[in-house]
């Protein structure tokens, strides 16, 4: 895995543990419910006090993304399986093949249309993709060139 992890040991849960994220040391708290096979997550900020308390770790989504508080962390933190193979986080998966990543790509980098018309786009900005300065829509000589010469081999291929 390339991202930066929060790790913790699914076998000793409930663990509660320090994690270091946007500068600010916070508290966190992994619990398992062992009747649905689902992970839950509690935030505390540095002075102990509950910034999210029994969030569901989901597959793909983003934690807390429902919740405005500027006490939160400034990263986004996804639950990633890098293989794409887990839509759900249990037990059996997580740690192993899903885990809780900062997810620091950028937007758009994993949007199979974001290479529409051959165009890298790593920051998702649409507005910096322009032509060069030298570049323009109009076609150029070579352009003309191409065009004489399919229209000399369709004519060839008639027969005419």
């Amino acid at each position: 895995m390339y991202r930066n992890t929060i790790n913790f040991n699914k076998y000793q849960l409930p663990e509660t543990f320090t994690v270091t994220l946007s500068g600010i040391d916070y508290e966190a708290k992994i619990w398992y419910n062992n009747v649905n096979d689902r992970l839950y997550i509690t935030l505390r900020d540095e002075n102990g006090e509950d910034l999210i308390t029994s969030e569901k770790l989901v597959a793909g989504e983003r934690l807390f993304a429902g919740v405005n508080d500027e006490n939160l962390p400034r990263e986004d933190l996804v639950m990633i399986d890098e293989t794409g193979k887990s839509t759900v986080v249990n037990f059996a998966n997580v740690n192993q093949d899903i885990w809780i990543t900062e997810d620091d790509t950028f937007p758009g980098e994993l949007d199979p249309g974001n290479t529409d018309e051959g165009i890298f786009n790593p920051d998702g900005d649409e507005s910096n993709i322009d032509f060069d300065a030298d570049e323009t829509d109009e076609p150029d000589d070579d352009d003309l060139d191409e065009l004489d010469d399919l229209d000399l081999v369709q004519s060839e291929g008639d027969g005419g």
